[in-house]
């Protein structure tokens, strides 16, 4: 006969079977006095190995200790470390407390339509695409060199849950039926051309945006879904003022969030401290931008259809960034030594999601978006 799973406070007995599993248990504390949506944790597998060296990071579950529900969770294994990754809501200045156990027979996780996603499109002219529940996003690659060469950010406006890329590149190859159009479910209605687009960066020099005269040549994938998506794209040498520079993207995006984490290093022989600027491309159909600390944001009409999207940069507390506009763009500037990889946030809106009706809630979102980034959680591990 199949055991029965009984769940109590601190322990795990399973009926039929001679065993008692203990758990771990961890807090998080919101230190704002901000609701967080979706805020993603993130666990070092080294420190729940060092409270239970039996746990294997594929089998381990997360419950909400309150009502031991289990959590939807994703196992990150990049550059050598290995994490445990999972989300939860936050009021303001609240402490929540999960537990970890070894995933009982017959328990499974949440399931959900929403995920991230990213792929290499090569049926698409070598296109890059990501996305989540709110956005998506592509870089063009080497087979689209003879129309567009950048290494700029394109957006897509979603207004569903789950992926679409995969369904509006096979729409358009078998069944002719254009993106750029809304269906239903979202489109590309933005146009990057030879710019930064919505949220690049690259050098900047004599006040111009030195972009590569080539799209990525290189890709790979680190993690795909469904919490988190990380990708890397690689751009060969190129001159961009007195400077020879190549240069590693790699870019995160996480369920929830309308901004991607992008992480740029830079090799360079001739200097150890390049100009460099991220920002976005300013169109002559919309003056309407915004410019806060370490943050700017720009809103504009559509392309192909009646809207409005919106474009965001945000970089972190520390970073000294100067706000400027120039070379067609809206950016934040700055001098930074290439030891360490610049790393900001950048992503978009469509208005026909109504958490982004108008300019005023997108900015409002930036602005939430910074105090979280500013003032990560607290993770407190429990006896």
């Amino acid at each position: 006969m199949k055991s029965k799973v009984f769940l109590t406070a601190g322990l795990i007995v399973f009926a039929g079977a001679c065993r008692v599993q203990s758990e771990i248990r961890v807090a998080v504390v919101n230190p704002t006095q901000i609701l967080r949506v979706q805020e993603s944790i993130e666990l070092d597998w080294a420190e729940i190995q060092n409270r239970s060296a039996d746990l294997k990071p594929q089998e381990t579950a997360v419950l909400d200790a309150s009502t031991r529900q289990p959590l939807r969770t994703q196992v990150l294994e990049i550059d050598g470390r290995t994490t445990l990754l999972f989300q939860t809501d936050l009021q303001p200045g609240q402490k929540k407390e999960f537990v970890l156990l070894k995933r009982p027979e017959g328990m499974t996780e949440p399931d959900s339509p929403a995920r991230t996603y990213c792929r290499f499109i090569p049926e698409r002219k070598d296109d890059f695409g990501w996305e989540n529940d709110k956005a998506a996003y592509r870089m063009y690659g080497p087979a689209l060199e003879y129309e567009t060469i950048t290494s700029g950010i394109d957006a897509w406006g979603k207004c569903v849950p789950y992926p679409v890329i995969d369904k509006f590149i096979r729409d358009y190859n078998e069944k002719q039926i254009p993106y750029h159009y809304d269906h239903g479910e979202g489109g590309d209605f933005y146009k990057v051309g030879n710019t930064l687009g919505c949220g690049g960066l690259a050098p900047f020099v004599d006040g111009k945006v030195c972009l590569p005269p080539h799209n990525f040549v290189q890709w790979k994938i680190l993690a795909n879904g469904p919490l988190r998506s990380v990708f890397e794209l690689m751009y060969r040498p190129w001159q961009a003022g007195p400077y020879t520079v190549s240069e590693v993207k790699r870019i995160s995006i996480d369920l929830g969030s309308s901004l991607s984490r992008i992480e740029c290093t830079y090799t360079c022989s001739q200097t150890d401290t390049l100009p460099l600027a991220a920002g976005i491309v300013l169109r002559e159909t919309s003056q309407q931008t915004w410019k806060a600390p370490q943050s700017i944001a720009y809103w504009l009409p559509t392309d192909f259809i009646s809207g409005h999207m919106g474009c965001g940069v945000v970089f972190g507390a520390g970073w000294a960034v100067e706000p400027t506009e120039a070379d067609g763009h809206l950016l934040l500037t700055l001098s930074h030594k290439i030891a360490k990889p610049v790393v900001y946030y950048a992503g978009s809106c469509w208005d026909k999601n109504e958490e982004f009706r108008t300019f005023e809630k997108w900015q409002q979102y930036l602005k939430t978006f910074k105090q979280r980034l500013d003032n990560p959680v607290a993770v407190e591990w429990l006896p």
